[in-house]
């Protein structure tokens, strides 16, 4: 927000920082707080807590970071305000929970968290977002709050105070050698199904990278050296997004895996694409590296089933 202040920064080469990708739940029948959905990313990560400038609220400051990141080409993961993201009874979710707020007392960190751990929870607001590129992709969160108490850190009540974090991760390198197709046929043989790795995809896209095409070429002549094979094409993601959001785009995903082979050549009454979002992990998505295993296209041997 222009014209804001920076009272406190921290910064580290290498640490974590936990992104919650949704609103938090009371759970009536348990008595307590429903932990946040959430993921945790790793890598440069920077933390700075701003003043903003007087007369402007939350919500508006809000509304201006989630336009400048939207136009920076960030995706929003959630965002939220007031009960979605604290509540009266069991406040400090987002400073406890996800920021992990636990400053020594009486140093310079613990007098800026403090806020942040004790705000007017109806005017509390935060955000997470992604942002892809070719080193790595960019985390970032946003967590708002209006000072509850104006002999804190000598501002005044109301005052709108923001912690901004942003992660920097680092592209895991990949060397993934190209699978052959008599590999594949001799996974499906023996398994029914076969992951690939080598499909990879623009990112929030379903557009297939050139890098793909020689995997692509190699399920092709599969299908044509096993002209009886027929394959359910399962498109694969992590939990960095909503479930139903992840859903249509493992779907289109697929659906980009068929239409390519189809234009080689290979029938679609051979080929049923189906997006599964992040139904079915082979690893934990607590990691980078689980999801990088989790985000994947398997073929999968119909054996004489029928889509209908």
């Amino acid at each position: 927000v222009t014209g804001s202040e920076i009272f406190f920064s921290q910064s580290a080469d290498y640490d974590e920082l936990k992104l919650a990708l949704g609103k938090i739940e009371w759970s009536g029948a348990e008595g307590k707080v429903k932990p946040y959905q959430s993921v945790t990313v790793e890598g440069k990560r920077l933390t700075n807590y701003y003043r903003v400038p007087a007369g402007i609220g939350v919500l508006e400051a809000m509304r201006n970071y989630e336009q400048e990141l939207k136009e920076k080409g960030y995706e929003i993961l959630f965002i939220g305000r007031g009960e979605e993201v604290e509540t009266v009874s069991y406040n400090n979710q987002i400073a406890n929970e996800i920021l992990n707020m636990k400053g020594t007392y009486g140093t310079p960190e613990e007098k800026a968290q403090w806020p942040f751990q004790h705000p007017d929870e109806a005017k509390a607001a935060y955000l997470s977002a992604k942002k892809a590129g070719e080193s790595g992709d960019v985390f970032v969160s946003v967590y708002l709050v209006a000072n509850a108490h104006d002999k804190w850190l000598d501002l005044p009540v109301d005052l709108t105070l923001v912690r901004f974090d942003v992660c920097e991760t680092k592209a895991r390198e990949q060397r993934m050698e190209l699978v052959k197709s008599e590999t594949m046929a001799n996974e499906i043989a023996l398994n029914g199904r076969i992951a690939l790795y080598g499909i990879q995809f623009d990112f929030n896209s379903a557009a297939i990278k050139p890098e793909s095409e020689a995997t692509l070429g190699e399920i092709a002549k599969l299908l044509q050296e096993k002209p009886d094979l027929k394959i359910l094409v399962v498109g694969h993601t992590d939990t960095v997004g909503s479930f139903e959001y992840n859903r249509g785009l493992s779907q289109q995903r697929a659906e980009s895996v068929v239409a390519n082979l189809s234009a080689k050549g290979i029938s679609g009454t051979r080929l049923f694409p189906v997006g599964v979002s992040f139904a079915s992990p082979v690893a934990t998505n607590a990691t980078e590296d689980g999801r990088a295993k989790n985000r994947r296209v398997e073929l999968v041997d119909m054996a004489g089933g029928k889509v209908e």
